[in-house]
């Protein structure tokens, strides 16, 4: 449809809004400029990876912004291009959902792509580009579903093409990243449950209906159609993502590789169903803790009020619409069973297919449902039409004022992980620079031409840390107060973490490799012993500064020992 010249100005106002709503909480981790996780080893290595984890959009959109056949660093743009598309999705809501206006769609968006469990999802220099580009075909696929304002005769030729379209997107999304999938089950729900049914097309098809008018005033009423209107597009939208992972699976199942991926792409057996319903139960309870270890009490306050006057509002909506009617409790008592199963089942859709893995991941990063049911219930809610227009006016300036509390705790979420995230990175940058150092003095092997092809030394040195280093102390109040900082502030230098070797390699160290095998690293540990130059704060130099770790070769691997420091802790403490 041609936009007027007002609304053409009127969305760029929108665009511009959303854009620096979403900045508040970007632009400071954005200047930070940290490499976060993958986006080390992927710095150092060159190497993409995406499509060894069955993304194969991802690692497409990845290659047309690098230099050949090798990855560049051009952050951060790919985070602002994930910024970009995040403001964009503002105009969709408030093209695809009528009565919204744009304040609301700006919130609303905010609220989708601004969560404590987002935090990850921006933090990647690379992958959140693929990431936010899967998000938004989800939540595009969920909205072209819902019905246009075309005529009769364009309705009759056009209704293949929004099914068509949508299945396109959500296999671009499962292609760009897979639990981008949930937001479209989230808002399919929503939208059951809050009715998406534009204004002009009810009262065409309130004018064109013949017989069913008739039986309409019968007794059969429009709030029963409306009712079963709801559970067929709910079942064409679970046919749509059933024929998007069946398209999907074999296609991961040719790319998947690495012990990892594979591990974790296994699924449930469908064989033994007590096994099955226990395991589902199980990954169940493993998703809701992580989805309460990521709230601190405020956000989840307001979260839960939130979705509490939202869904509480559609729930209690049921029947409304007839007026003066008399309605059979039979129709009532079938509406309201099924907006209650609706909202029942948005929980289980936070995570979606996930729950069917053997061994699911529940990072915080993939709780992109979390977003879309906050920002899709707000706006939704807000577009309903089913109360009256007192009790409409109260619910939206409810909604609001919880609305903008939540996003102000949200923006002070991210500016507390911006700033826990660069102390952590400078922290661990400055230890393993002096881990290094003293290792060159030791005379270690720690360095070794690396083969491009397989990405490991030609003479390899593995590694094995024990105990665990302390964090930034610039950090740690942010670890202690704030639970989205905690659940994604990843330490590297831990026992048999990677990451530790990415950061020793950063630091120079080309040799350096973890060490896997489980008897070795049996036969290296020893009792811890107390240092008493060690100390909790930060690495130092020689002469007696202090220093949080020792390190040595023993049967041929670096040990790196922090469990001096610890020891020394527990030891200050005891009375």
């Amino acid at each position: 449809m041609d936009l007027t010249r007002r609304q053409r100005r009127q969305a760029w106002h929108l665009l511009l809004a959303s854009l620096a709503v979403l900045g508040i909480g970007l632009v400071p981790l954005l200047s930070q400029q940290a490499l976060y996780l993958d986006d080390m080893s992927r710095t150092l290595d060159g190497y993409f990876g995406w499509g060894l984890n069955a993304r194969p959009a991802a690692e497409g959109v990845m290659r047309l912004l690098g230099f050949g056949g090798e990855l560049v660093n051009v952050a951060p743009l790919p985070q602002l291009a994930a910024w970009g598309i995040a403001a964009g999705m503002a105009l969709v809501w408030w093209r695809r959902v009528p009565g919204l206006s744009p304040g609301v769609c700006v919130l609303g968006n905010a609220l989708i792509w601004l969560t404590p469990f987002t935090l990850q999802n921006f933090s990647y220099a690379y992958d959140s580009l693929p990431m936010s580009l899967g998000l938004a075909s989800a939540m595009l696929a969920s909205l072209i579903l819902r019905p246009g304002v075309h005529g009769p005769g364009q309705r009759s030729q056009r209704r293949w093409q929004p099914s068509l379209m949508a299945l396109g997107l959500l296999l671009l999304a499962l292609c760009c990243y897979q639990p981008a999938l949930n937001a479209f089950l989230v808002l399919s729900l929503l939208d059951a449950l809050m009715g998406s049914r534009p204004r002009g097309v009810e009262r065409r098809e309130a004018e064109e209906r013949n017989t069913e008018e008739r039986k309409f005033e019968e007794g059969k009423t429009e709030q029963s159609e409306s009712v079963w209107r709801a559970w067929l597009a709910l079942l064409q939208r679970g046919g749509l993502v059933l024929a998007a992972l069946l398209l999907y699976l074999p296609l991961s199942r040719l790319l998947v590789a690495g012990d990892y991926s594979q591990q974790h792409g296994e699924m449930l057996s469908l064989g033994d169903l007590p096994a099955l319903l226990a395991a589902l139960e199980q990954h169940l309870v493993q998703a809701l803790a992580a989805l309460r270890g990521g709230l601190d009490l405020v956000s989840g306050v307001l979260s839960g009020s939130l979705l509490v006057v939202a869904l509480g509002a559609a729930l209690m909506t049921a029947g409304r619409r007839h007026g003066a009617r008399q309605v059979s409790s039979r129709q009532l008592t079938l509406e309201r069973l099924s907006r209650l199963l609706w909202a029942l089942l948005l929980i289980p859709a936070l995570w979606g297919p996930m729950l069917m893995l053997a061994e699911p991941v529940f990072h915080s990063r993939t709780l992109v449902g979390w977003g879309a049911l906050l920002g899709g219930a707000l706006m939704l809610s807000l577009a309903g039409r089913q109360a009256r227009a007192s009790e409409r006016f109260t619910l939206r300036r409810c909604l609001l004022a919880v609305a903008a509390l939540l996003l102000l705790r949200h923006w002070l979420i991210f500016a507390a992980w911006s700033n826990a995230l660069a102390a952590q990175q400078a922290h661990e940058t400055q230890l393993a620079r002096e881990i290094v150092t003293q290792a060159r003095e030791l005379g270690l092997p720690i360095t070794s031409p690396r083969d491009r092809d397989t990405y490991r030394p030609d003479d390899e040195l593995a590694v094995q840390v024990l105990g665990k280093a302390p964090l930034a102390p610039l950090a740690r109040v942010a670890e202690r107060q704030v639970p989205a900082v905690r659940q994604n502030l990843i330490a590297a230098f831990t026992p048999d973490n990677y990451w530790a070797v990415v950061r020793l390699r950063m630091a120079g160290a080309s040799a350096a490799t973890l060490l896997r095998d489980d008897e070795r690293k049996a036969s290296i540990k020893e009792p811890p012993v107390c240092d008493e130059r060690a100390s909790v704060d930060a690495p130092g130099d020689e002469g007696g500064s202090p220093r949080i770790f020792t390190q040595t070769l023993r049967e041929g691997v670096w040990v790196i020992d922090f469990r001096t420091a610890e020891n020394c802790r527990r030891a200050d403490v005891r009375p």
